[in-house]
This record gives structure tokens, C-alpha cells and sequence, in this order.
């Protein structure tokens, strides 16, 4: 399915999947997934730490999971290997914030489809599993670029929400800003993300 300004949307059948775990600590994020997913055909099962993500996926096994890199407890990286140990054929993303990404790589190799910065919307997640199981994965040394200070201020203010229950006046209080700046900013999509990670070739004439 397209959109008005062509951008593809995916849906469970464009994937070939009937369910998804989504599995992230912040309530709000996960929250939006979750009915975005639901909105696309999928049945969702939603958990915030490894613990209840395993008793989950225990009872009820996915045809697709997007793990947090980082969480509470043991992280993505432990969970993506105790999943596919569960099931060996669930697809699975992973999903890192800034300073996470070569960890994500790791993700890759040991099996995950892909991995993405956060925050990923569900078309972002969707089309990274319809590329296929063939991830690319620099290689050699590999630069990443720093993160924008609006992109660390956007991921701090749905951090700060998120630990205030979905409570914008309390969150507008910790974060010293009125609480109608506050819902201008909540208004706005994620910035942009920096460039694509460089791979810096050896320079065999380099002193």
C-alpha cells in the first residue's frame, strides 16, 4: 500500500507475518508501536524488561520481535539470542539509540534481520525485515557520527515522560519547560538521523 507523497506502508501480509513482539523499557514508545502494528494487521504481544519479554514469548511465540538494545536488566543482545533459541525463525530487528549501534552490528551477526537507530516508526521497522535477512554490516574500523543535540534533546524528553507516567505537566516541571512548549515539542517527528556510519579504509600510505 502507498500513501499520498509515495511512501510505501506495510502491513502483516506485506510481511508474511501474523505477530510481533515489541519489546522496549519505555512505555510511550512501545505503546505507539504497539497500536501502529495493530493498526497494520498484526497481533501484539509488548513486554519492557527480558524477564516478562520470555515469559511472553514463552506462552506465546512471534512471528516477528523488535528489541530495545538497552534496557533495564539484561539487555537486547542476551534477549535476541534467548528468542531465537525459543524460536529459531522469528524475525527479529533490534533497535539502538546513539553509542549502541556497533553493539547492534554484533545483533546482526548473531542473527537478528537488521538493526535501526531509534526511534523507528512501524514502516521503518516493516521495511527493514521486507529487504530481506541480508543486513549490510560495515566491516574494518568504522567512524559513527555523532548524535544532534535536537535529536539527544527529542530522545531525553520521551525519556523523562516516559518516567513520568505519560504526565506532561510533571514532565514539563523535571525538564524546567512550560507545559505548553512541552506539547509543541511532543508535536514534532524525531530529527533526523546523522549520516551513515563511514567505513575508513586503511591507508597503506599513511604515516
Amino acid at each position: 500500500m502507498m500513501t499520498d507523497d509515495s511512501a510505501p506502508v506495510y502491513t502483516a501480509a506485506d510481511v508474511g507475518a501474523d505477530s510481533i513482539l515489541l519489546v522496549d523499557d519505555t512505555v510511550i514508545l512501545r505503546d505507539r508501536l504497539a497500536m501502529a502494528m495493530r493498526q497494520r494487521g498484526f497481533l501484539v504481544q509488548t513486554a519492557g524488561s527480558y524477564d516478562e519479554a520470555v515469559e511472553v514469548f514463552h506462552h506465546s511465540p512471534t512471528d516477528l520481535a523488535v528489541l530495545d538494545l538497552r534496557m533495564p536488566g539484561r539487555s537486547g543482545l542476551d534477549l535476541l539470542r534467548k528468542l531465537l533459541q525459543l524460536s529459531p525463525n522469528t524475525r527479529i530487528i533490534m533497535l539502538s539509540g546513539f553509542g549502541s549501534i556497533p553493539a547492534s552490528i554484533d545483533a546482526v551477526r548473531a542473527g537478528a534481520v537488521n538493526f535501526l537507530s531509534k526511534p523507528a516508526d512501524a514502516d521503518d521497522i516493516l521495511a527493514a525485515i521486507t529487504r530481506g535477512d541480508d543486513p549490510t554490516v560495515p566491516t574494518g574500523e568504522v567512524s559513527f557520527p555523532a548524535p544532534s543535540l535536537a535529536r539527544n534533546e527529542w530522545e531525553h524528553i520521551h525519556r523523562v515522560l516516559s518516567d513520568c507516567g505519560g504526565n506532561i505537566s510533571e514532565a514539563a516541571r523535571r525538564l524546567g519547560i512550560h507545559r505548553r512548549s512541552l506539547q509543541r515539542k511532543l508535536r514534532k517527528r524525531a530529527p533526523e538521523d546523522p549520516a551513515s556510519p563511514e567505513v575508513i579504509e586503511n591507508d597503506p600510505t599513511a604515516q
